[in-house]
């Protein structure tokens, strides 16, 4: 019997309902006559996981399932590819739902652009009639904060930056170039897949965006939590300058390091430094501006919001891993008023012509700010 064409890696951690769905899913792949095999990596879960991976069985593929401690996605991928059988990768997520004819879309993007470092990138979206809060339709939207679809033209060509392993595949034999694969340095889900792919691309990767390879990305995200994931990201921007010091550029860095040297020489009076003293509470106005919006039917609204937000989210979470604690702390209050007061003001101004009440108490408090 021959091999399998494509090989579908996906990590998973203790998130057995959403895996399960994407299992069906694979199940229904089209056309039926398209050989492929799932290898999914069980990175230590405590759940249901073991047990739904043991019984699962299915007439269209083969399932192999893999087992390690808790290591992160990174180290779960690395443990597929020593195992991976299919002449094409094809990288996603347990949360991810493929479209019937996801595999079909990447073979014929594939055989379209019939270059052995061509990686052929899919749409990652929101579940047709899914509920949307206002954070989830901006950062698939204008915001780009996830992932940049938004402003791709199909059938272009990306760098390394977009390489997105929610949706991607590659020749089996590209990722042999990089025998260390994926840097375990990362112990999250943030900038493991860039720092790969920039290396791939000493090799002559290139990413082709392929709009019909539709995947559903089934994970909810309100302000608060997406907050929560962009200070995930801005730790890992700091593993990334770590590992690949050539990518600052990309990073924010050099601005967080001109801005840590301003507040070493601030004046006591200074804004920043109120702010400062009190910087949880600030943050947690913001964050109840953006929910009560996250479930108001006022989209464009509160975009420069959400934008500045979670801008100040990742700066964030940069600024903790880069800095000290007191200076850390110093840099994301100069961040902080550089950011949400502006954006506030003009959350006000749009609210305004839309007709749209806006949390006075927390929108005045923020937008004051700038004038002291």
């Amino acid at each position: 019997m021959a091999g399998p064409l494509f090989s579908v890696v996906i990590p998973t951690c203790n998130r057995a309902d959403a895996l399960g769905r994407a299992l069906a899913a694979w199940d229904r792949q089209l056309p039926p006559e398209l050989p492929f095999e799932l290898v999914v990596v069980d990175d230590g879960s405590t759940d249901r996981t073991a047990a739904l991976l043991e019984g699962w069985h299915s007439e269209r593929c083969r399932l192999r399932a893999l087992r390690q401690d808790n290591a992160g996605p990174a180290a779960a991928r690395n443990r597929a590819l020593a195992a991976v059988e299919g002449e094409l990768v094809l990288f996603t997520g347990d949360d991810i739902v493929p479209r019937p004819d996801l595999l079909a879309e990447h073979l014929a993007g594939h055989r379209e652009h019939d270059d052995p470092g061509v990686a052929i990138l899919g749409r990652t979206g929101w579940p047709d009639g899914a509920d949307l809060t206002a954070t989830m339709r901006h950062i698939d939207g204008v915001g780009a904060q996830q992932f940049s679809y938004h402003y791709f033209r199909d059938g272009a060509e990306y760098d390394f930056r977009h390489l997105y392993t929610s949706n991607v595949s590659l020749r089996r034999r590209l990722l042999e170039l990089e025998p260390d694969g994926f840097c375990t340095d990362f112990p999250a889900a943030a900038f493991e897949d860039a720092e790969f792919a920039y290396r791939l691309s000493m090799h002559g990767l290139s990413i082709r965006y392929r709009a019909a390879a539709r995947a559903d990305h089934h994970h909810r995200y309100d302000a608060a939590s997406f907050f929560a994931r962009q200070r995930r990201c801005g730790e890992m921007a700091a593993v990334l300058y770590r590992v690949q010091p050539a990518l600052k550029k990309w990073l924010d860095i050099r601005r967080l390091e001109w801005r840590r040297l301003e507040r070493l020489t601030a004046a006591p009076g200074d804004p920043a430094a109120a702010v400062a003293r009190e910087l949880e509470l600030w943050e947690r106005r913001a964050l109840n501006i953006a929910l009560v919006f996250d479930c108001a039917p006022s989209d464009g609204v509160v975009d420069a919001l959400l934008h500045r937000l979670f801008e100040y989210g990742y700066l964030a979470g940069l600024a903790d891993a880069l800095f000290a604690p007191g200076p850390a702390r110093a840099v994301r209050a100069a961040e902080y008023l550089r950011l949400l007061p502006p954006a506030v003001r003009e959350l006000e101004r749009r609210a305004t012509s839309a007709g749209v009440p806006v949390p006075r108490c927390d929108a005045e408090a923020i937008s004051r700010l700038a004038a002291s």
